[in-house]
């Protein structure tokens, strides 16, 4: 079975763990396929959502978990 990885916006994130966005942009690294989570950062992808938008960045909601659970 394929793994799914959740990605959620930045202001998405802040909300989820109850911090400011700055507090997920301190966290943040490049998501690299293989790359192992890294304790205490957040990884964010840019993701491009329709065809006519830009790529965002979307961090991985399986990090935030991982933060949830070390607080």
């Amino acid at each position: 079975m394929l793994e799914q990885t959740k990605w959620t916006s930045l202001s998405g994130a802040a909300a989820y763990l109850d911090v400011s966005t700055d507090t997920i942009g301190r966290r943040a690294i490049p998501f690299v396929d293989g790359m192992p989570r890294v304790p205490g950062m957040v990884r964010y992808k840019l993701l491009k959502l329709g065809e006519n938008t830009r790529k965002e960045r979307r961090y991985s909601v399986d990090d935030l978990d991982a933060l949830l659970e070390i607080a």
